[in-house]
């Protein structure tokens, strides 16, 4: 989403994009790649947001698939509808405005829903936006993401 689009200042306090930034957040906990958030509003009557992102193997587009579910729930939200855990080369969590898709990078090429949906504003999500302030004011209860560096040093 580009900050010059028309829609960036309603979506930073609309309840879908905010539920779209804690999902975010929660791939990114799992070091999910490539988080690309589709602003679709206006132009599927299906849900306002995609939240797109890649999980390198089987494994980890389930841990980010759970850590989403589970992360959401903490608020009370449970998805209408969840599918693809199973085989996990591609899993769909369907919260009404917000569909995540989680893939593996073969599926998520094969299906480019990014060029599907080339004509939505986009956003993409990494570790620092969450460092920005006007997020952490937007979702002042979610930790800090640790760097992937800290994530891979020792405890002491």
């Amino acid at each position: 989403m580009n900050p010059e689009h028309p829609s960036w200042h309603l979506a930073e306090t609309s309840p879908s994009f905010l539920l779209a930034e804690e999902a975010a957040y929660w791939i990114l906990t799992k070091r999910g790649q490539d988080v690309l958030l589709l602003d679709l509003r206006g132009k599927s009557d299906v849900c306002d947001f995609f939240l797109i992102c890649t999980g390198q193997a089987d494994v980890q587009v389930k841990a980010i698939a759970r850590a989403v579910r589970d992360g959401l729930a903490r608020g009370g939200l449970t998805s209408l509808h969840t599918e693809g855990l199973s085989g996990a080369k591609w899993a769909l969590l369907d919260y009404v405005d917000l569909v995540i898709h989680v893939f593996q990078p073969a599926t998520r090429q094969y299906y480019l829903l990014e060029r599907l949906w080339s004509d939505a504003p986009a956003l993409e999500i990494a570790d620092a936006y969450f460092a920005t302030e006007a997020v952490r004011r937007r979702h002042p209860d979610l930790p800090a993401l640790a760097s992937p560096s800290e994530a891979n040093e020792p405890e002491v």
